[in-house]
C-alpha cells in the first residue's frame, strides 16, 4: 500500500486544533503580518504575488527533547552561489533585498491564483436544494443517515474537542454548524470505509497513530509545564519589564506582563527539561547494545565490483556547449524562420547574444547550454557536432523550431573513472550494506527500557523517517539518533503515567480519523488520478506568457575577507576601498579589473582568471539550494550591465562585482514547466475526485438533513446570550 496518506502528527495538531505556536523568545513589540507578499517584477504585465506564511516558532520543549529526532538545527553556510563551480560566501543571517522568486515559484504562483477552491458539500453546494425536508425524528435530531444520526449535543461535543484550545469559540453561524454537520457525517461514512477494509491490522498505520498518539502527549506535557512545573515569580517579571522599558515603550506592564512571563518561561524551559529527563534516565533500567550500529565499511573489493557492475552508468556522450536562441513555431508561427534569419545576422553584425535575445524576447535563449548528443533531435546534432569551436552557425530547422546557435566547445565522450566516482560509489555501496544489515539483524535488540525490548529493526524504521536523516548518517549519528529515540520514550512512559493518554483521547480520535480520510483519499482517489500530456500541453499553452524564468548574468569579482575580529574587519574594509578606488580611477586613471583582482581578491578560484566567474549566475529552480545563495543573486541584480557595483558586504566578506552581461527574463519551456504544472493537475483532479467520491458516499449512505434544527438552535443560542 502506499504510504503517501501519512502525515506527521504536527499537521493533524495544526489542521484540526488551529493551534498557534508558543512564544519561544523574547517577546516582540510590534505586531508580525501574517504574510509577506513578494511581486515578480521581472514579468511582464501585472506582478504574480507570491506569499510566504510566517515560520511557525519551534515549540522549546521539543526543541529540547526531539530535536535530535527531527534534525531541526540551523546551519550557517560559509561558501555560496555554486552555479556548478567557484565559491563565493554569504550567511543568511545578513539583511536581504526583496526577494524574487526561483523559477519554481514562478511557476507555482501562476497556477496557485488560478486554482478554484473546494466546496463543502452541505454549506456550498445544492445537494440539498431540492430535497423536501421533512421532520426530524426527535427534536435535537439535525441529520439522519443509514443506521445512524447526529445531534445537537454530538455537534457541541465535537466542537469543543476542536475548539479546545481557544479562548472563545466566536459567534457560531449556519455555515458552521453546516460544516459541523458534515465532519461528523464524513466521519461516519469513513469508518464505514475502514470496517470493510481494516487498515488498523496494517502495521505501517499501527506505528502511524502511535506516534500521533505519543506526540498529542508529549504536547499536553510541554503545556504542563508553562502552567504549573516551572514557576515565574511576580517580581522576575517586573525586573524584566524594569530592565527593558525601551522595548515596550507606549505599553503598560499590565499589558506586557504574560508576554514576558512567557519568554521568561522558554528562557528556562530547556534547562528544566534537560533535568527531568535526567532524572528519568537515572531512574530507569536502561541497557544498550549500540555496537550493533556499527555497520561494516565497504571493501575496496565491493566498491570495485559495483564500478564493473555499473559501468553503463559513468559513460559520458559527446556533449555540446553552445549559445542558442529557439524560434518555436508555437510562439512565432510561420514568421519562425524569418525572425531566426534575423536574429542571426543581426549576431553577424557583432550584436550580443543577450543583447539579440532582449531584441527577440519571444525566441528561448540558452547561454553557456551543455547538451548531450542525443539528447536533442537528430537535425540538431547534425548542424551543431559539426561546427568549430567558436563558429557562429546557420539557420536550421529542428523538430519544431529554428535555431540559431554558436559553438562555444565540445567535450568528448568518455567514461568517468574509478577515481572520479570513488565517493559516489562508496555513497551508494555503503547505503545496500547499511539495508542488508539491518535486514539481517532487524530481530535483534538495540535497546531496553524498564524491560520493553526495542529492536534494530524498529530503530531502522524510525531512522529511515528521521527529518533530516542525513545528520544521523553513520554509527556516531545513529548512536545519537537512538540516545534521542531513549529520552522520548522516557518522556512518552511517563506521560502515561500522568494519564494524559486519557484526556487525550478525543483529540486523538480525531486524528486517528483524519489519517483514515487520507488513507482513504490515497487509495479510493490518488491511485486514480491520471495526468495526460495532452492536459499539462493545454495548460501550458494557456499560461506560457506567465511562467518565466529569471535574468542570468555574467560578472568578475574581488572577494576579500572580514577576518574574525573587528580590527582585521576594518582593515578588510580599507583594503577593498583601495581595490575600488583603483577600478573607479577615484585617485588615479582607471585600472583593469583582472589586474586588480589578481592583486587583492582572496578567492582562489576566480582571482587567476581575472575574477571572473566562470557560470551564468542567478536564481536556479532549487528553493534549497537557494537559501544559501540568493542574498548574493539579489545584490548583483542591483548593478547594470557593462557596470561596477559599490563594495558590499556579505557572509563574513566584502565583494565588489563587475556585470558583464545579463540575460532577459525566459519563458520556462514546457519541460521546464512540466513538474508545476503536473502538480497543479494532480492537485485539482485529487479536489474533483475526492468530492464526488464523497457525494457518492453520501447518497449512498442516504443521508437526510434537518436545517431547521439548526436555525432553531441558533435562534436558541442568539436569545440566550
Amino acid at each position: 500500500m502506499a504510504d503517501g496518506w501519512r502525515q506527521s502528527w504536527s499537521d493533524f495538531l495544526d489542521s484540526i486544533r488551529g493551534k498557534p505556536s508558543r512564544q519561544t523568545s523574547e517577546p516582540a513589540t510590534e505586531p508580525q503580518s501574517e504574510s509577506v507578499t513578494n511581486p515578480i517584477s521581472a514579468v511582464p504585465g501585472s506582478p504574480v504575488p507570491i506569499t510566504s506564511p510566517e515560520p511557525i516558532a519551534a515549540d522549546a520543549f521539543a526543541a529540547a527533547t526531539h530535536a535530535e529526532v527531527t534534525g531541526l538545527t540551523s546551519h550557517s553556510g560559509d561558501d555560496i552561489p555554486s552555479e556548478t563551480n567557484g565559491k563565493i560566501e554569504t550567511a543568511p543571517s545578513q539583511p536581504n533585498p526583496r526577494r524574487r522568486p526561483t523559477p519554481g515559484q514562478y511557476a507555482a504562483s501562476v497556477l496557485a491564483i488560478m486554482a478554484i477552491p473546494g466546496t463543502l458539500l452541505f454549506a456550498s453546494s445544492d445537494y440539498f436544494a431540492d430535497m423536501a425536508l421533512p421532520s426530524p425524528p426527535a427534536p435535537n435530531v439535525v441529520a439522519t443517515f443509514e443506521g445512524g444520526q447526529i445531534t445537537l449535543e454530538d455537534i457541541e461535543s465535537h466542537l469543543d474537542v476542536l475548539l479546545s484550545s481557544n479562548a472563545s469559540q466566536g459567534t457560531m453561524s449556519q455555515d458552521m454548524l453546516l460544516e459541523t454537520v458534515e465532519d461528523l457525517v464524513s466521519d461516519q461514512l469513513i469508518l464505514r470505509w475502514a470496517a470493510n477494509r481494516k487498515p488498523e491490522a496494517e502495521e505501517s498505520f499501527q506505528h502511524a497513530v502511535r506516534h500521533i498518539n505519543e506526540n498529542l502527549n508529549l504536547e499536553s506535557f510541554a503545556d504542563q509545564l508553562h502552567t504549573e512545573s516551572i514557576s515565574i515569580s511576580e517580581s522576575s517579571i517586573r525586573e524584566y519589564f524594569d530592565k527593558n522599558k525601551g522595548r515596550y515603550e507606549g505599553r503598560s506592564f499590565s499589558d506586557v506582563r504574560d508576554e514576558i512571563r512567557q519568554a521568561l518561561i522558554a528562557e528556562q524551559e530547556p534547562a528544566f527539561v534537560e533535568d527531568y529527563i535526567q532524572k528519568l534516565r537515572t531512574n530507569a533500567s536502561i541497557a544498550r547494545s549500540f555496537e550493533l550500529l556499527d555497520v561494516p565499511s565497504p571493501t575496496q573489493e565491493e566498491l570495485e565490483n559495483y564500478y564493473r557492475e555499473n559501468v553503463d552508468r559513468f559513460k559520458l556522450p559527446r556533449r555540446a556547449i553552445v549559445d542558442e536562441l529557439e524560434f518555436s513555431e508555437s510562439e512565432f508561427g510561420p514568421k519562425a524562420q524569418q525572425e531566426a534569419a534575423n536574429a542571426l545576422l543581426s549576431l553577424q553584425g557583432g550584436t550580443t547574444f543577450p543583447a539579440t535575445a532582449a531584441r527577440f524576447s519571444n525566441a528561448r535563449f540558452s547561454p553557456s547550454a551543455e547538451v548531450a548528443e542525443g539528447s536533442r533531435n537528430s537535425d540538431w546534432d547534425k548542424s551543431v557536432f559539426t561546427l568549430v569551436p567558436g563558429e557562429l552557425g546557420t539557420v536550421f530547422q529542428a523538430g519544431r523550431s529554428y535555431f540559431v546557435v554558436r559553438l562555444r566547445q565540445v567535450v568528448p565522450a568518455g567514461a568517468t573513472s574509478f577515481a572520479e566516482v570513488r565517493s559516489e560509489i562508496i555513497t551508494a555501496v555503503s547505503a545496500e550494506k547499511e539495508q542488508r544489515w539491518f535486514a539481517d539483524n532487524g530481530e535483534m535488540t538495540l535497546f531496553t527500557i524498564k524491560g520493553q525490548r526495542y529492536t534494530l529493526r524498529q530503530f531502522y524504521k524510525e531512522y529511515e523517517e528521521a527529518a533530516l536523516r542525513g545528520q544521523f548518517a553513520g554509527a556516531e549519528g545513529m548512536k545519537r539518533l537512538a540516545n534521542a529515540l531513549i529520552d522520548r520514550m522516557l518522556l512518552v512512559s511517563d506521560t502515561y503515567d500522568r494519564l494524559l493518554d486519557v484526556a487525550n483521547k478525543p483529540l486523538a480520535d480525531e486524528t486517528r480519523l483524519r489519517l483514515l480520510r487520507q488513507m482513504m483519499e490515497q487509495e479510493e482517489v490518488d491511485d486514480r488520478i491520471d495526468v495526460t500530456e495532452e492536459q499539462i500541453e493545454a495548460l501550458y499553452s494557456e499560461s506560457r506568457d506567465r511562467l518565466v524564468s529569471p535574468p542570468k548574468s555574467r560578472i568578475r569579482y574581488i572577494r576579500i575577507g572580514l577576518g574574525s575580529n573587528e580590527d582585521e574587519a576594518n582593515r578588510s574594509r580599507e583594503r577593498a576601498d583601495e581595490a575600488y578606488g583603483k577600478l573607479t580611477g577615484a585617485d588615479t586613471a582607471a585600472a583593469e579589473f583582472a589586474s586588480v583582482a589578481q592583486e587583492y581578491s582572496e578567492d582562489v578560484e576566480t582571482s587567476s582568471n581575472g575574477g571572473e566567474f566562470p557560470e551564468w549566475i542567478g536564481e536556479s529552480g532549487d528553493p534549497f539550494g537557494e537559501l544559501m545563495s540568493h542574498p548574493f543573486h539579489e545584490a548583483i541584480q542591483g548593478i547594470q550591465p557593462g557596470k561596477l557595483g559599490t563594495p558590499f558586504e556579505l557572509g563574513g566578506s566584502i565583494y565588489i562585482v563587475e556585470v558583464m552581461e545579463r540575460t532577459a527574463p525566459q519563458k520556462l519551456s514546457i519541460d521546464e514547466a512540466r513538474p508545476y504544472i503536473e502538480e497543479y493537475l494532480t492537485n485539482q483532479q485529487h479536489r474533483s475526485m475526492a468530492e464526488e467520491m464523497q457525494r457518492r458516499q453520501l447518497q449512498e449512505a442516504k443521508v437526510q438533513l434537518y436545517p431547521q434544527v439548526l436555525e432553531e438552535y441558533l435562534e436558541r443560542t442568539a436569545s440566550n446570550d
